[in-house]
């Protein structure tokens, strides 16, 4: 091969990794880490929602083979909140 076509190899290879350390570079700066923490929380937070809704939605199928298999015609009973009382702790004193 020739001498030019080196030098075009050269040049190719040059802008290549030129290219790529830029990129890498940009990911380790503080807003590339940043930007990458942001994109991990969005994408936790969107695994996290599908995961309950298929649970959810897997709960109400599965009760309802249950109430069928069961002979269970009426809705559930609807649960009544009952507040509890706060206690104090209290502290043994040594005397």
């Amino acid at each position: 091969m020739s001498r030019g076509t080196w030098f075009v190899i050269g040049v190719a290879v040059t802008v290549v990794v030129v290219w790529q350390g830029r990129k890498v570079y940009r990911r380790f700066t503080p807003q590339g880490v940043q930007d990458q923490a942001a994109d991990l929380g969005d994408e936790l937070g969107r695994r996290l929602r599908t995961f309950t809704s298929t649970l959810t939605e897997a709960m109400h199928e599965r009760e309802a083979e249950l109430r069928e298999a069961l002979g269970i015609d009426e809705a559930p009973p609807a649960r009544e909140f009952v507040p509890v009382q706060a206690r104090r702790a209290t502290r043994a004193t040594a005397r």
